[in-house]
């Protein structure tokens, strides 16, 4: 195993297909989409696209992220920049820094790549954790507003607060 963090209670390594359906399992969701969904990231990852990044609390599945080198989605798409996509953290194991063990090591891979990284986060209420968590470390609004179903969200734009209305946040690393 390619153990890239390890503390007390924390391990962060990078995530294998064997991974799968125990973290689907973790995540109470085994549905052939997700299942598809994670094995379409690590064949990424095995592309040399992204990595995959698995946490570990006292050896159990707690969560994941994964880091694209030259991220196709989002707000700063295609512009050569890496990107966080997709942290997780599975309910009973947050607030214990797993978010951020999963963050510095990502910004740690992204630094190989990019003297900047970005993500997008979602603007409703269910990810207000994250937003709090993502300015605490340094991100910043990449000054043209929201987006939704990445295209910016012109002034006056109806839109709907889904999983699809974001913000695009920068960090200098």
């Amino acid at each position: 195993m390619n153990i890239l963090f390890s503390s007390a209670s924390i391990d962060v390594r990078i995530m294998d297909y064997d991974d799968i359906p125990l973290i689907c399992k973790a995540d109470n969701d085994e549905s052939e989409s997700n299942v598809a969904y994670l094995r379409n990231q690590l064949d990424n990852q095995n592309k040399k696209e992204c990595s995959a990044l698995l946490a570990l609390y006292n050896g159990e599945i707690a969560g994941y992220v994964f880091l694209y080198y030259e991220c196709r989605w989002g707000g700063l798409s295609n512009c050569g920049l890496p990107c966080v996509i997709d942290l997780i953290v599975f309910e009973k194991y947050r607030k214990n820094g797993i978010a951020t063990a999963l963050m510095d090591i990502a910004e740690d891979i992204a630094k190989d790549h990019s003297n900047k990284v970005y993500l997008d986060v979602c603007l409703n209420s269910e990810y207000g954790a994250a937003q709090r968590l993502y300015i605490k470390r340094g991100y910043i609004p990449d000054g043209k507003g929201v987006y939704y179903e990445e295209k910016v969200c012109e002034t006056n734009a109806i839109c709907k607060n889904d999983d699809e209305l974001t913000l695009c946040l920068v960090k200098e690393l």
